[in-house]
């Protein structure tokens, strides 16, 4: 009898090497980036043979394998989701290196926004917004997370999630402002992050890199802080969004986003002589187009078609051959010209402004297809026949 319990015992000990040699395997593959071994060698394992001490190895090289290659994801939301559950089993559970446990998660969170991204391109809004809400609900710190989620909500119209998480981000003091480790290859000029200064500066010194340095994002204050302005004021609370946009001009006075803003924000307040003034203040601080082409495109994404056509004039003031400029115009003169409070000579008087606009662009790219077939329509719209004719010929 005794010697019937040593085998067993013998047995279960052969089972116990094999296993972390496997495992040691697979690791072994991994660092190589032989991310197909690493699974064949995966799925070797017999599940239902792996001991205690082990378990917890086994599901996060269950993981790891799936994924493959952490840069280069390739799995579908589900498995993506499925994944990171497996990845927070194995870290509650005490695998021991915390380090890859994050790597992985890291890369499946970049994967998952990817396919937020593709959804939201997809016209599939709620699923986007469905990922974006599960990455959250995953990582409740990642305040940049939750400013992609409140973006996301307000841009498909779910204002009460937007507003719970733009005054989440507002109540800490989230501006976005980021500083990263960045340095330069020398090859290729690409610009690579690296975890903290101290890193960067090694890369510099192996002679591959150069131009170690911190970079510093720029704020997004004020693309929330007029959003949730915009929030209050469609839900009926006006004293609260006057109240919003005192206290962030107030505080935040060196703050460049809000200053962009100040003009968008007096208006949602309907503070006419202060928009006014501050409107002025931009036409005179203000010499890079680039700066009102983006605020007209923010107006336009709000529907704000007399602030975007203003905007854009005054990018086109400081340059007027500004492809963007002159076509985002055009389409903001036709937005207002569709609105079911303009009349028809309105809208007749804005098409011909749109004209104006895209004839410029003909003459600065004139092989541009979708400005041409627009253009025509808006000849045949407004009866001038010859001009349609004429361009159809060309």
């Amino acid at each position: 009898m005794k010697y019937i319990i040593l085998t067993i015992a013998l047995a279960f000990s052969a089972v116990m090497v094999a296993q972390k040699r496997e495992i040691k395997k697979i690791s072994k593959a991994i660092e190589k980036q032989d991310y197909k071994e690493a699974r064949e060698i995966y799925e070797e394992i017999d599940q239902n043979a792996v001991e205690d001490q082990y378990k917890t190895d086994v599901l996060f090289y269950d993981a790891a394998t799936t994924i493959g290659n952490p840069a280069s994801v390739k799995l579908d939301s589900d498995k993506l989701m499925a994944v990171y559950e497996q990845l927070d089993q194995a870290e509650s559970q005490g695998f021991e290196d915390k380090a890859q446990v994050q790597m992985y998660q890291q890369a499946v969170t970049a994967a998952i926004f990817s396919k937020a991204q593709t959804e939201l391109k997809n016209k599939n809004t709620e699923k986007a917004l469905s990922l974006v809400k599960y990455l959250l609900e995953k990582d409740p710190d990642n305040d940049k997370m939750r400013e992609n989620a409140a973006n996301l909500a307000y841009g498909i119209q779910d204002f009460d999630f937007a507003r719970q998480n733009y005054e989440a981000l507002i109540e800490k003091g989230y501006n976005g402002v980021v500083e990263t480790a960045v340095a330069t290859d020398k090859n290729t000029g690409q610009v690579t992050t690296f975890p903290n200064k101290k890193s960067a500066d090694l890369a510099v010194l192996s002679g591959r890199y150069m131009d170690a340095r911190m970079e510093r994002s720029e704020s997004v204050l004020g693309g929330i802080v007029t959003n949730l302005t915009w929030i209050y004021k469609q839900q009926g609370e006006m004293d609260k969004a006057k109240e919003l946009v005192e206290t962030t001009l107030a505080q935040n006075s060196q703050d460049q986003s809000v200053q962009l803003a100040k003009a968008d924000l007096y208006l949602l307040v309907d503070d006419q002589e202060a928009y006014e003034k501050a409107i002025k203040e931009l036409n005179t601080e203000i010499t890079d187009p680039q700066v009102f082409e983006n605020l007209g495109m923010a107006a336009g994404e709000k529907g704000n078609w007399d602030q975007a056509i203003d905007y854009y004039q005054k990018s086109l003031d400081l340059r007027p051959d500004s492809y963007v400029s002159l076509n985002n115009q055009a389409a903001a003169y036709i937005n207002k010209g569709n609105l079911d409070e303009t009349s028809v000579e309105d809208q007749e008087e804005l098409y011909k402004k749109a004209v104006l606009n895209f004839e410029k662009l003909m003459q600065i790219k004139p092989d541009l297809a979708g400005v041409k077939e627009t253009l025509i329509g808006l000849y045949n719209f407004l009866e001038m026949p010859e001009k349609a004719q004429a361009l159809q010929n060309n």
